[in-house]
């Protein structure tokens, strides 16, 4: 890979962040936590999904914008970094909490609905930076 595909857009990056923070936010509110006690837990289990999602996507290619790949293919390379960063980012969040095992149901609606709402934003990103490329 050269420079440029391990170069990293920092509002990209950002957006990923958010969106995975907004992601354990509705999860924990659909688990009816309070916001007070919710608070550690919502920043924790963010940052374990965060770490790992960074660093795959960085190794990946994908913490850049999509410049001249096609849709399909960034759009799946963002697919496949989060299905290898979403386990790794449950299981750092295990460790974490000293939880001896993750629940089944748990892994599959982070691997889905996160995968979704990475996608999604990533999608919407993609659209953005099409736009902005055939204005130039």
């Amino acid at each position: 890979m050269n420079n440029t595909t391990r170069s990293i857009s920092l509002p990209l990056w950002a957006g990923d962040l958010l969106i995975l923070l907004l992601f354990v936010f509705i999860g924990q509110r659909d688990h009816g936590m309070s916001l007070t006690g919710a608070l550690p837990s919502l920043f924790t289990t963010t940052l374990a999904l965060a770490l790992p999602w960074s660093v795959v996507a960085w190794l990946m290619g994908v913490l850049r914008l999509p410049g001249d790949w096609p849709a399909a293919t960034w759009l799946g390379r963002v697919a496949a970094a989060w299905l290898i960063a979403a386990p790794l980012g449950l299981i750092l969040r295990a460790l974490w909490r000293g939880q001896a095992s993750i629940i089944l149901i748990f892994m599959i609606v982070a691997l889905g609905l996160g995968g979704l709402f990475i996608l999604g934003w990533r999608a919407a990103v993609y659209g953005w930076a099409r736009r902005r490329a055939a204005r130039a």
